[in-house]
C-alpha cells in the first residue's frame, strides 16, 4: 500500500498517498465522472472547475454534495464537503509529481467528532483510487470490507493519544 502518511487532530485527518501514475492521470481520477464513479461512488454530476459541483452518491440514499472551491488543473482541487447528517466540511487536495509518479496529499478539515472515521475511509478511497488508475478496479461491494479492515488497523494504532500521526 502507497500509505506515505496519516495524521489525525481535533478536526481533520490528512493523508499522503503515492501513485504510479504521472500527475496529469492522476488528476484524471478526480474529474473524469467514469473514473470517479470508481473509487469515490457514483458520479451523478461533475463539474470540476472553481464554482462547479460535484455530486456522488455513496449508495444507501447517501449522496454527498460538493462545490469546487478551487480547481487549478492539474495540481490542486479543493471543495466543500455536505454529508448527509454531517455539519459541511472542506477538502484539499494537492498533486505533485515525484520519481514515482504522483504523491497525492489529502486533507479533510473541519471533520469535528467525525474525524476519527474519515481516517480508515479516506484510506479505503485511496486504494480503489490507485487500483481505478491501475486499470484493475475493485469491485464496489468490496468497499466495507476493506474499510472495516484499514478501521481496525487506525483504531489500534490511535489507542494512545491525540494528535495521531504515522509516516512510512
Amino acid at each position: 500500500m502507497p500509505l506515505s502518511s496519516i495524521s489525525v487532530d481535533d478536526d481533520a485527518v490528512a493523508v499522503a498517498w503515492s501513485l504510479s501514475v504521472p500527475v496529469h492521470a492522476a488528476w484524471a481520477g478526480l474529474s473524469d465522472p467514469a473514473v470517479l464513479s470508481l473509487w469515490l461512488g457514483q458520479c451523478i454530476e461533475c463539474d470540476v472547475r472553481s464554482d462547479g459541483r460535484l455530486v456522488v452518491d455513496h449508495g444507501d440514499g447517501y449522496v454527498c454534495r460538493s462545490v469546487v472551491t478551487e480547481a487549478d488543473e492539474p495540481h490542486r482541487l479543493a471543495m466543500t464537503w455536505e454529508f448527509p447528517d454531517e455539519p459541511e466540511s472542506r477538502i484539499g487536495i494537492e498533486l505533485r509529481p515525484s520519481a514515482a509518479g504522483t504523491v497525492v496529499e489529502l486533507a479533510h478539515h473541519g471533520l469535528g467528532d467525525l474525524v476519527g472515521p474519515y481516517g480508515p475511509g479516506w484510506i479505503t478511497h485511496l486504494t480503489f483510487l490507485e487500483a481505478a488508475l491501475a486499470d484493475v478496479p475493485i469491485p464496489a461491494p468490496q468497499f466495507w470490507n476493506l474499510h472495516t479492515t484499514f478501521e481496525s488497523l487506525h483504531a489500534g494504532r490511535n489507542s494512545g493519544s491525540s494528535p495521531a500521526t504515522v509516516s512510512r
